[in-house]
């Protein structure tokens, strides 16, 4: 059995990288093709386009990922069942599920892997691709990341700065009032200047007034270090592109809204689709083996005409709940998983149908 997985993975593998290539250089093409002319009119240089055109690959990858999947299997799978070697293969009692294993598995490590890179590096490459497209190319003004006069309740804690510097996570004119049980003044911290790092905010001309036994108490300090969970930033009301955030980023502004009282459904419907959308390319490979093999005899162009509809079709399902998610039609989870659940029973149906038939 070794010898037989590994001559399906690598044609698995060899089928999976011709897929990819493919896709990505028509996506080259046309990303040329179709911004070229608008990076001629706006005076932006060559060398910007073709850096936008780097940052902006990371995402059509994840998106090509599943179709190409799907195709790679069509044709790995398709290429026994032409060879007749799958029929040898059931004779010896072979299921269908046990023939494709290590294709399935190649699929399983795929969707974890896309897992862990749509939350990292394509999320970096989305902010680089926005930075470089959109304010220097198209020359958009970029909204800065700074907060001024801001006042937030946290707590036990009320907290307020005149100047925050999301970049640098600096405070500037920072104000700090403790309360008790009963929502009583019993501490204040103000500083000039603030800076925070590792949990910490470094004060800087600082003085704490507390009330101890009765007594009011004032201490000045030329610098001063006291616990502070948030980043400065995250004080600061700014509408982030979810595209632009991992899965634990937008956990994390899940919490902070409901902790503000402040309605998350969009932002959980982002959360969940940020691991629904790896797991696809599992489901398309499930969803590929059996239809390869009734399509055997087919022309390849063939299962190249239906792996690109089959990916129409998800991406269509994919963004039909997503839309009915954002309006609070369905659940957030819904919303995300559904196309997975739509697609992976139809896989099941077609592999048990296609294993009684052969």
């Amino acid at each position: 059995m070794k010898i037989i997985d590994r001559y399906v993975t690598v044609s698995f593998l060899k089928s999976l990288f011709f897929a990819v290539a493919v896709f990505s250089f028509i996506i080259c093409i046309t990303y040329i093709f179709d911004r070229l002319n608008i990076v001629f009119k706006l005076g932006a240089s060559l060398s910007l386009f073709l850096l936008s055109l780097v940052y902006s690959f990371p995402n059509w990858l994840s998106l090509i990922f599943p179709v190409a999947s799907l195709l790679a299997a069509l044709f790995s799978i398709g290429d026994l069942a032409r060879n007749n070697e799958i029929t040898a293969l059931r004779t010896s009692g072979l299921s269908i599920l046990r023939i494709a294993a290590p294709i399935i598995f190649s699929g399983i490590i795929l969707s974890v892997f896309f897992m862990f890179f749509d939350n990292t590096v394509l999320v970096q490459s989305n902010k680089k691709y926005t930075k470089i497209w959109k304010y220097k190319i198209k020359k958009h003004t970029e909204q800065p990341n700074e907060g001024f006069n801001v006042v937030r309740i946290e707590k036990d804690k009320i907290f307020s700065a005149k100047i925050i510097d999301g970049n640098n996570e600096k405070i500037t004119g920072l104000i700090l009032l403790g309360l008790d049980t009963e929502m009583n003044l019993n501490e204040k911290i103000t500083a000039k200047e603030a800076t925070w790092k590792n949990g910490k905010l470094k004060l800087t001309d600082a003085t704490e007034s507390r009330f101890d036994n009765g007594n009011f108490i004032v201490k000045k300090f030329p610098v001063k270090k006291i616990q502070f969970a948030k980043k400065p930033s995250e004080f600061i009301n700014i509408k982030k592109n979810p595209d632009e955030m991992s899965y634990n980023e937008i956990s994390d502004l899940i919490i902070r809204l409901n902790k503000s009282g402040i309605p998350s459904h969009q932002e959980q419907v982002h959360k969940h689709s940020k691991l629904a959308k790896p797991s696809a390319i599992l489901i398309m490979i499930l969803l590929g083996i059996p239809f390869a093999i009734r399509v055997a005899k087919t022309a390849k162009i063939f299962s190249f005409a239906v792996s690109i509809f089959t990916g129409f079709l998800y991406w269509g399902a994919v963004s039909l709940f997503l839309a009915m998610g954002m309006n609070k039609t369905v659940e957030p989870m819904f919303a995300a998983w559904m196309p997975n659940l739509i697609f992976l029973l139809v896989a099941a149906v077609l592999i048990y149908k296609t294993e009684k038939a052969t």
